[in-house]
């Protein structure tokens, strides 16, 4: 499994994108776990059959199905306001219930 080009440098960076290190981390993970996966098959198909099956689900976990960002104020003890910024993904709906953070 590649990491794309963009997101080499997410690692070494001193602030990189929220969405950048999620997609860094997700690549990451899939070079950690991939073999591990095609080993753990119970299938009798051939070790390139099971890869390709590995890699074609790994495809279909990545993109994110639905975003929602929702902004609010909130005011503080001392008195300021401030906007809060949050996001609700969910990834992965080919399996109920969908997973997300």
């Amino acid at each position: 499994h590649e990491i794309p080009d963009r997101l080499k440098d997410v690692p070494t960076s001193a602030n990189p994108r929220f969405f950048d290190m999620v997609e860094y981390f997700f690549h990451r993970a899939c070079q950690v776990v991939e073999d591990k996966l095609v080993e753990d098959m119970k299938s009798r198909v051939p070790n390139e059959e099971k890869q390709k099956k590995v890699a074609g689900i790994l495809k279909l976990m990545q993109p994110c199905d639905h975003i929602l960002e929702i902004q609010f104020p909130l005011r503080r003890d001392s008195g300021d306001y401030e906007m809060i910024l949050g996001y609700r993904a969910q990834h992965s709906s080919h399996r109920t219930p969908t997973k997300g953070g």
